[in-house]
Parts: structure tokens; sequence; C-alpha cells
């Protein structure tokens, strides 16, 4: 019983494997799909808004936001998107061929481990005994919070390392707008204009995120969202008339100013482009209210 068992479980293991390796194996067919670089930029740009968001709408607090903004660069630097690209059609080809091999030792040996895992085990129960005595959960994790000291020491070693990639590839345009922004958290607001502003140089001027992160940088500097902070935000808007932040800027500009009815118009276009129920249009209906009171 025993033997037909294993040559069951050995035949299972082949049909499940080639149901999953053979499609890997194939070459795909006039599909070009988009960069590595590509995809882990748009994916941390987006939660970066995404933060953002909460932050301004008050169910992030600033020292929340500024750790999870510093866990997200880390992750960029780490993933080696920022040291440059590499020869797309050599090392696509090198992956396949590791890919290949991979799969054709994965389909030979699987089986054979899970064989042998099954004769030395024998049965689920011990493996789950091995995790933990019966009866009793597994303990949570600590979760101890960074202090300050630890949080300026992990965005200073974020700044030595981006400055370290922006030595070799000055051209980097996420790289001056990461610096940009962890100098910000910094409170080193001089040097963090002055590294948007490379941003700008490198092609930053056509993306809205970038100029409206320097219009608020340039606002910590001087003061106020009047003059050059305001001619960054109405570029911002004028790419993309829809831009959350920009448009929140724009309202708490025309607010401070006592054009109350400017700022209603720029609110209540950020209103319409908020996701409804969520915690931001709250706070801008909120704003709203607050201006139709006399």
């Amino acid at each position: 019983m025993n033997g037909v068992f294993l040559l069951l479980a050995l035949g299972l293991c082949v049909l499940a494997l080639a149901f999953v390796l053979i499609p890997l194996l194939r070459e795909p067919r006039g599909v070009e799909a988009p960069g590595r670089r590509e995809v882990l930029l748009t994916v941390h740009r987006d939660r970066v808004v995404e933060l953002d968001q909460d932050l301004a709408s008050g169910t992030l607090t600033a020292e929340r936001h500024a750790r999870a903004l510093a866990d997200l660069d880390r992750e960029l630097l780490d993933s080696g998107v920022l040291d440059g690209d590499t020869a797309a059609g050599g090392d696509s080809r090198g992956q396949r061929r590791v890919a290949r091999i991979a799969a054709v030792a994965s389909m030979a040996l699987l089986p054979f481990l899970a064989v042998g895992t099954y004769l030395s085990v024998g049965y689920s129960e011990e493996v789950f005994a091995a995790w933990a005595p019966a009866g009793q959960a597994m303990p949570p994790l600590p979760q101890e919070e960074p202090s300050d000291e630890e949080m300026v020491r992990e965005f200073s070693r974020l700044v030595e390392g981006l400055q370290a990639r922006l030595a070799q590839n000055p051209d980097d345009l996420q790289g001056w707008v990461l610096l940009g922004r962890t100098l910000g958290f910094l409170d080193e607001f001089e040097a963090a204009g002055r590294a948007l502003r490379e941003a700008l140089r490198h092609g930053g001027d056509r993306d809205p995120e970038v100029l409206v992160r320097y219009a608020d940088v340039l606002a910590e500097i001087e003061g106020t969202l009047e003059g050059e902070p305001a001619a960054l935000i109405e570029q911002a808007l004028a790419i993309d008339p829809e831009n959350a932040q920009g448009l929140w800027l724009a309202g708490t500009r025309a607010y401070q100013a006592g054009a109350h009815e400017e700022a209603r118009a720029y609110w209540e276009r950020l209103l319409a482009v908020l996701p409804e129920g969520t915690a931001e249009a709250e706070v801008i209906r909120g704003n709203l209210m607050q201006l139709q009171q006399p």
C-alpha cells in the first residue's frame, strides 16, 4: 500500500510541476513586459502618494508618515533601481537561460525531495509539532517603534547612500527626488531645495509630483506659498489638473490670502477626485463647511 501511495504521489508531483513549469519555459509571443525599473518606480510613487494623502487628511501622524516613507525609500535603494540600467538584451537571454536550468532542476528534484521528506517525517502532525508544542500558540513578535535618534540615523544613512549613488549617476531624476524628500524629513530644507532643484533640471519639471514637492519645500524655507511656490503649483496643475496635492496646496494658498471663493473652487475640485467616504474627503468637506460660515 505504501509503495502504491508513493508512486501516486510521485506522479501527482510530476503532473503538477508540468502544469506550472511548461508555461514558464515557453518563449513569450509578441508580449513585452514593462521593465523591472519602471514597475518598481511606479509602485513606489503610488505608495508615496497614498502616504501623502493620509498625512494631509490627518489619518497619519507626521512621525509615522516619515517612518513609512523612510521604509519605502530604503526598499527602493536596496532593490538596486537607482544603480542604473543594464543591457536589456544580454541580461534577458541570461535570465531566460537561468530560468530554464532552474525549472528543469526543480522538475527533476522536487518530487524526490518531497518523497524523502515524507519518509523522514511520516505524518503531518509531526511537522506541526516541530514548530510549536501542542496547544500553545506562537508568541507574537515584539514590535518596537524606533526612537527619534534611530530615525535620524536611518535618514542620515539614506542620505549618504543617495549621495553616493548620485555621484555615480547624476542624471537620475528619482535619486534627486528621494534625496530631497529625505533631507526634508531631517528639516534640512535648504539642502532639500537644492536636491529638488536638480530634479527639475533632470526632467522633474514635467512631473507634477516633483513640482508640488519642490513648492512645499520652498514654502517651508520662505514661510509662504506665494511667489515661486504658487507658480510651481500652477505649473503642476497645468500638467495634471487633478493632482490632489497640488489642489490642496492651491486651496491652502488661496485661503491664507483671504481668497475664500478661490479656495472653495480648488477644494471642490479636490473633493471631486478623492474617493468617496475616505478620511481625506471628510477633511475637505469640513474645510468647505467652514468656508460657508460667516
